[in-house]
């Protein structure tokens, strides 16, 4: 007759438990991964909107110069000779 194995037996509880270990350890190591990814993504994006507010300054700045350009030439008399 052949020996039947219970699922309630030591051995095979031991292996569930170390099997649940492993995948334990491996889910906390994918979680500590995707964090770095999302730490260094922040970063970049810290970046990026940094580099825009920077653009936004330096287009109002240029803005603000080609207005005054503007002024100063409308307040100068016309050179063209009128036919």
């Amino acid at each position: 007759m052949e020996e039947v194995v219970k699922l309630g037996s030591p051995l095979i509880q031991l292996g569930f438990a170390g099997f649940c270990l492993l995948l334990l350890g491996i889910v906390v190591w994918l979680i500590t991964r995707l964090l770095a990814v999302i730490k260094e993504n922040n970063a970049i994006i810290a970046r990026n909107t940094e580099a825009v507010t920077n653009v936004v300054a330096a287009i109002g700045e240029q803005t603000a110069l080609m207005r005054g350009t503007r002024e100063e030439l409308l307040k100068r008399p016309c050179m063209a000779t009128r036919l």
